[in-house]
């Protein structure tokens, strides 16, 4: 009988993991959006297909395409609100080449369909930007463990969290933003890894179209695949209550991925 497949493990609390950006599916250990110092103040839905071109090793083929799900709801005041979003399903295939480079045990196919985590999250929006001092906002998120497949190295089946605040400023047509915070997730020899958060964010917007581009990732204790940086890019056009968007990322960093996005959010 074939053995299980079950991602690079090791169980000593003297030894790193693997369980980490690097050697999981795009949804596992995604770096996180940054907020710019704001929290919109109208629900809002959002509905986006996602493909990802994988490059941990080159040449070799690794696929995941989404259907992706978001809501953000203002909660008793406009400083708060609340922030629920998920990969609700998801394909893959990857080749052999990838399966052992995350060092996944033999498998019966390489192509399947799993669904993804949910997160929940509080946004708060700490001070309000004025003429003098810009918009800073705190938010609070927190991962199920309800994501798929662990064997195949899609998702992790333990739960997770980060805590991060954000300082935002507008000048004229351009936005400066800055992010800082902890990430945490459980790994599978009873410790935690704890990562430091950072971003930087620069965008532009003339009448109804916007640009935004930022620089950001988080920095795992362990060193080992959990170092993950990105740069993402995104581009809206606003019509009324649609604002139809693409959205580009590309990994720089243990976070071998190239993304593309095309969503839509409804404002109501």
């Amino acid at each position: 009988m074939a053995a299980s497949p079950v991602p690079i493990a090791r169980p000593d609390w003297s030894a790193v993991t693997g369980i980490a950006p690097k050697y999981f599916g795009p949804n596992a250990f995604p770096v996180p959006d940054m907020l710019d110092g704001r929290i919109p103040d109208q629900l809002k839905v959002e509905a986006a297909v996602d493909y990802f071109k994988g490059f941990l090793v080159e040449g070799a083929t690794d696929i995941t395409q989404d259907f992706f799900l978001g809501i953000h709801i203002p909660l008793f005041s406009k400083r708060a609100s609340l922030s629920v979003w998920m990969p609700v399903v998801e394909r893959w295939h990857y080749d052999a080449a990838i399966r052992t480079a995350r060092r996944i045990g033999s498998a019966d196919g390489d192509i399947g369909y799993d669904s993804g985590d949910a997160y929940f999250g509080v946004n708060i929006q700490v001070l309000e930007e004025s003429t003098r001092r810009p918009g800073v906002t705190l938010r609070a998120i927190t991962k199920s463990a309800s994501g798929n497949n662990y064997g195949y190295a899609r998702y992790y089946d333990a739960p997770g969290y980060y805590f991060d605040a954000s300082a935002g400023k507008t000048l004229g047509a351009f936005r400066l933003a800055v992010s800082s915070g902890f990430l945490a997730w459980q790994t599978d020899n009873g410790r935690q890894n704890d990562a430091v958060m950072y971003g930087v964010q620069t965008a532009y917007t003339l009448r109804q179209w916007s640009v935004q581009a930022s620089w950001g990732g988080y920095i795992g204790w362990e060193d080992y695949g959990d170092r993950p940086c990105t740069l993402k890019v995104r581009t809206a056009w606003r019509f009324d209550h649609i604002e139809p968007y693409m959205f580009f990322q590309q990994g720089l960093h243990d976070y071998p991925f190239t993304q593309y996005r095309l969503g839509a959010v409804y404002y109501l």
